[in-house]
Order: structure tokens, then C-alpha cells, then sequence
């Protein structure tokens, strides 16, 4: 036994010694090194992401950074080309104008990956972007970018986010900004407190059925903010960072449920007087009241009768022409309508055979005043006095009833979300806002086709 293992112990070495002494055959290697020339995009990408914020950005298909479940397409080098550009203006330049390079090179994810199609999930709906771990960040469609007509909606936060062409603050700025926000939180916890202010409201399992608009009525600012106390908060910062003050208040307004009677009639506000209470603006003008089709909706009295304006004498008051003379009525003008032009200005047209007319048009018989009686008006010469265009009292907009509850929870959640960032990171949201929806609104003065 003891000559078998030292002939085993002499054949080792002797293994050993070949393995040191023979040379390694690199050509016939069963593994394969490959090697990419840099070109000018990737050089580009090197001094705009790599060096500067240590990100990598990659825009070609790397199968160990995606999801080998879900068969997708590797973006096109064109497209790919312009988003590096964009998301560095308006996401990436962004921090860094309100919080300088460092602070995105310590937090931010180390790798953007580029995916050219989309990637659904098993409930039929299409994932904006993933991020692994705070370490990565995927995000889709780019070969659905038309840069011929890029679009940012900025006016209107409740459209059809699957509209064509896509809108990159939804697909992709906001997505950035979600994503980022799940980074820091996963680095220093927010308020427990967040937790709590809808809590046993969140739909865990059927969160995808609920609309954003049903959302808001609930305390949530998206129906995916609705999901669970992470992605609400992720989504409330994203959502308020990237949307204008006009966009947040409207957001805002669609939280407000208008409260309505047994048969559906809508309940407005009364003062203590009992009398209406109207709607004004943020400089405190009543608002006035339009039809479905953007025409000022005139006031009536008791009878049905359109009551008219009057100066502090107590006469009419009139339209007046270019000239500064009172228009004349005939007996085609009987469908007017009354709009404010751009300038404030107000303005009447009628409708003849589906066709709109300026008022100052006529045809047919002159239309002449009448009393109370509907007797003709005559002047102290014995003809018929012309009746002229007046001018309407107009309708405002009446204050409806509103449940508040879920705008509340969504301001209370606000205020925990700023006093977080500020608090903890000295990220003030409100000039972040500014800063986002500035560049935002200036992607179409960018050469998305020159590396510069």
C-alpha cells in the first residue's frame, strides 16, 4: 500500500511538471475573447456618462444584462444615439445643475441599458423600465422613438399613455426619475409615517385595474402608485417632478370627487346666505362658464330670457365695431355665440347653413327693438328703432360639492416626500421641477444627430 501511493504521489508531480513546461495553445482555446473597436458613440458615451458619472450606457444588446424570459429586440444605434442625448440634457443635466456631478456619481445607477421593443408582463402590460438591484436600469421601445416628431406632453397628465407617437416624459424621463428615486430610498429610508396614510387602501394584486383617474380619487397619484407603499411614493416624486404646475394641478383638480344627488344632478356650494359660490382663478377672477364647444355660456333670467349687461348708469352696454359703432342685428343672426379672442377681447359670430359668420355679416330683415309687450320701438321721428348686438351677462363657474379625501392623502404624502429629500439628500423638489420641465420643453432645440 505504501509503494502504490508513492507511485501515485510520483505521477502527479510528474502531471504537474508537463503542465508547467508545456506552452498553453491560445488559437484552439475553447473559450473566445472578443473585442469591439470603439466608435465615435461609444467614445461619446465614455466622456459624457462613463468618466464623468462612472455610468455605463449600453445600447447594444448585452444577453447577460436582460431578461432571457421575454423575447425582445436590441435597439437601433440611431435611436440610440439621440435618447443618450436626451436623458443626459434633460435627466442627468438636470441634478447635476441642482446638485452638482458628485452627487449623481455616488448615487446613480452604474448601467443604462437600451432595449429597442417592448416587454410586457403577464397581465398585458408594457413595463416603462426595470432597475436590478440600484445597480442597473433598462428601459424600452426605443426603436418606437420617431425623431422626426419627438412629443412631450406637459399639458395634459391623464392622456392615453399608449397614444403614438410616444411621449417621452411618461416613457422615459418619468421612468428615469422613478427608478432613481427607488436608489435613494434603498440607500436612506423615508418616514414610516409615509406608510401609514393610506394604509389598507393599496390594491396588491389588482392594482393593473385601476384607472389613474380612480387613482386619484383614492389618495394615489397613478394606478400603479397604488400597488404598494414604494411605488407610491416612487411615483409621486417621478410624477411631481416631471409635470408643470398647470399639469400637477389638474392632477390635482381629478382627485376632487364632485359630490352629486340621488339622480345624478351635481351639488354646489352655498354661502351662508344661501347664494352660489363661484370657482376663481389663481389671481382671484371669477372663471367663466363655456359649452362643450369653447362658447361663454350667456345668463338668464326666470323666463328663459338672456339678461344683458349694463354700465353704472343703467344703460345697455354694446359691441362695438373697428370704428367704435354699434352693429346692427338682422334677421339672420339668430344663432350668435360669444368668445374671448387671445387678446381678452370679446367677440360674436352666429352659425348660417352649419357655416360660422362674424356678426358683422347680415342678411335679410333689419331686427328692431320691441317694449316689454313686444310692441315695436319708435323714435321721437316716428321710425323703428335698430336693435343692436349687446352685450351678454355671462355664466361662472359655480364651486361644486367635493369629497377632498384623496386629495388630501396625496398633499399629506407630498409634504412627508419634500421634507424627505430636502431633508436627507438637500434635493429641493420644487426648483428640481423648474429645472426638469424647463429642459423638458427644450428637446426640440437639441441636435439629437451631432456627438458633441
Amino acid at each position: 500500500m505504501k509503494y502504490i501511493k508513492i507511485i501515485m504521489l510520483l505521477a502527479l508531480i510528474a502531471v504537474i511538471n508537463a503542465c508547467k513546461e508545456d506552452d498553453v495553445d491560445t488559437n484552439n482555446s475553447v473559450f473566445t475573447k472578443t473585442t469591439t473597436q470603439q466608435s465615435e458613440f461609444d467614445k461619446w458615451l465614455e466622456a459624457n456618462y462613463a468618466k464623468p458619472y462612472n455610468i455605463e450606457f449600453n445600447y447594444r444588446y448585452v444577453d447577460k444584462l436582460t431578461n432571457n424570459y421575454y423575447n425582445v429586440v436590441p435597439a437601433n444605434e440611431k435611436n440610440s444615439r439621440a435618447m443618450s442625448i436626451l436623458l443626459k440634457h434633460v435627466w442627468l443635466d438636470a441634478y447635476t445643475e441642482l446638485m452638482g456631478k458628485d452627487f449623481l456619481k455616488k448615487n446613480c445607477f452604474r448601467v443604462i441599458q437600451l432595449i429597442g421593443s417592448p416587454e410586457y408582463d403577464g397581465q398585458n402590460k408594457i413595463i416603462l423600465g426595470t432597475a436590478e438591484g440600484g445597480i442597473q436600469i433598462t428601459l424600452f421601445r426605443i426603436n418606437n422613438l420617431d425623431l422626426d416628431n419627438l412629443y412631450v406632453n406637459q399639458d395634459d397628465p391623464l392622456k392615453n399613455h399608449r397614444d403614438l407617437p410616444l411621449d417621452l416624459n411618461y416613457w422615459y424621463f418619468h421612468t428615469m426619475h422613478h427608478e432613481f428615486c427607488h436608489i435613494l430610498t434603498q440607500k436612506k429610508e423615508y418616514s414610516t409615517e409615509y406608510r401609514t396614510v393610506s394604509v389598507g387602501k393599496y390594491h396588491t394584486t389588482d392594482w393593473i385595474n385601476v384607472s389613474d383617474e380612480q387613482a386619484l380619487h383614492e389618495g394615489f397619484i397613478s394606478g400603479y402608485a397604488s400597488e404598494q407603499y414604494n411605488e407610491d411614493f416612487a411615483e409621486l416624486y417621478s410624477t411631481y417632478v416631471t409635470s408643470t404646475p398647470a399639469a400637477w394641478k389638474k392632477l390635482m383638480n381629478e382627485a376632487l370627487i364632485v359630490q352629486k344627488d340621488q339622480d345624478g344632478n351635481i351639488l354646489y356650494q352655498k354661502d351662508k346666505n344661501g347664494n352660489d359660490v363661484y370657482k376663481k382663478d389663481a389671481d382671484g377672477n371669477l372663471i367663466p362658464l363655456y359649452d362643450k364647444d369653447d362658447n361663454l355660456v350667456p345668463a338668464t333670467d326666470a323666463k328663459g330670457n338672456i339678461m344683458w349687461e349694463k354700465d353704472k348708469d343703467g344703460k345697455y352696454i354694446y359691441i362695438l365695431d373697428s370704428k367704435g359703432n354699434r352693429i346692427p342685428r338682422y334677421s339672420i343672426h339668430k344663432n350668435v355665440k360669444y368668445q374671448y379672442d387671445d387678446d381678452g377681447s370679446l367677440f360674436a359670430y352666429f352659425v348660417f347653413n352649419g357655416k360660422a359668420y362674424s356678426i358683422m355679416a347680415h342678411g335679410g330683415d333689419p331686427v328692431y327693438q320691441v317694449d316689454e309687450d313686444g310692441n315695436t320701438v319708435f323714435d321721437k321721428d316716428g321710425n323703428p328703432v335698430p336693435e343692436y348686438f349687446k352685450v351678454p351677462v355671462f355664466e361662472y363657474e359655480r364651486a361644486p360639492q367635493v369629497d377632498t379625501t384623496g386629495l388630501d392623502a396625496i398633499l399629506k404624502k407630498l409634504d412627508i416626500l419634500r421634507a424627505y429629500f430636502i431633508n436627507t439628500w438637500g434635493i429641493d423638489i420644487d426648483k428640481l421641477r423648474d429645472i426638469v420641465t424647463r429642459r423638458a420643453s427644450e428637446i426640440h432645440q437639441l441636435d439629437l444627430k451631432t456627438l458633441k
